[in-house]
């Protein structure tokens, strides 16, 4: 698995953005395109793991694509592999698919052509993992009992504070300690507000918001920065990100549970409006003094 930080380079930032933090597994290439591969979801942030044809029935599962090459793994690791509810993308000529080469064509969800470039790779993973556009994730859960707050910081003492202020008014809460981890349960839980601080391992809170409004299934995410500066070109960077509130640590757990209150409220957060919610004054309101 790679741990390095994530470095966002340059292209598509839509594509970048929705493929950080997600897990890709690799099985059946050899050592030179794995190289490859690994080297090109690393430029996204992206999280791999190898695996052994044996692992491919329910423990690939916790990945959101397996990238299997068609002439390295064997006709049993194959059947594992479709019987996976796990996206699939097969790496073969494309002629073998014609040819009928273990009936890939019917179970795999896409399939990528020998030789491959790097940005054929990236953009067939990117359909592979985006929601729909203009659709959220959580639509198709059901309605919530009660609001969810995502609280992403890598300070325990800070988190164990939030998660008591908001318990004892009874919103709910799940927790990450880095970015990556925030990316990724912004994804799967599609929470009603996320409270993010700046300086996070792996992705910093700038990074985790930048994926947030350019990615289609969490544009409209109401996403609020918690920072232990209130340096005014860091107030103007999350303004541009349309950031919908700015907290500066210290953070009194009154005037935290107010502001939650705030955005949690109908009409509260205004993210889907494309304009940066600076106001003239160049703070944001309570940026500088907390109420």
């Amino acid at each position: 698995m790679n741990t390095e930080r994530y470095v966002k380079p340059a292209g598509a930032p839509e594509i970048t953005a929705t493929l950080a933090g997600r897990r890709f597994g690799l099985c059946g290439f050899d050592t030179g395109d794995a190289r490859r591969i690994t080297r090109a979801l690393d430029a996204t942030g992206s999280v791999y793991l190898s695996f052994d044809e044996r692992l491919l029935g329910k423990s690939a599962e916790v990945c959101d694509v397996m990238l299997i090459r068609l002439a390295g793994v064997s006709p049993e690791g194959l059947r594992a592999a479709a019987a996976t509810r796990v996206a699939i993308l097969v790496a073969c000529p494309s002629r073998a698919l014609l040819d009928g080469a273990s009936a890939a064509y019917s179970w795999s969800s896409d399939f990528i052509g020998e030789p491959w470039s790097d940005a054929e790779l990236l953009l067939r993973l990117f359909r592979l993992v985006a929601p729909p556009r203009g659709s959220r994730a959580a639509a198709a859960r059901g309605p919530r009992g009660e609001s969810l707050v995502l609280l992403a910081d890598d300070d325990p003492e800070w988190i164990a504070l939030a998660g008591a202020t908001l318990r004892n008014d009874g919103i709910a809460w799940r927790t990450a300690e880095n970015g990556l981890a925030a990316l990724r349960l912004a994804r799967e839980l599609v929470p009603d507000l996320a409270v993010l601080d700046v300086k996070m391992p792996q992705m910093d809170g700038f990074e985790v918001l930048e994926a947030v409004r350019s990615e289609p299934g969490l544009q409209g995410l109401p996403v609020m920065l918690l920072t232990g500066s209130d340096d005014a070109n860091d107030v103007k960077r999350g303004a541009s990100l349309r950031a919908d509130d700015y907290l500066t640590k210290p953070v009194r757990p009154n005037v935290l549970l107010n502001r939650v209150k705030r955005l949690l409220a109908p009409g509260g957060s205004g993210a889907t409006d494309a304009r940066p919610r600076m106001p003239a004054s160049g703070v944001y309101p309570g940026a500088a003094r907390q109420s």
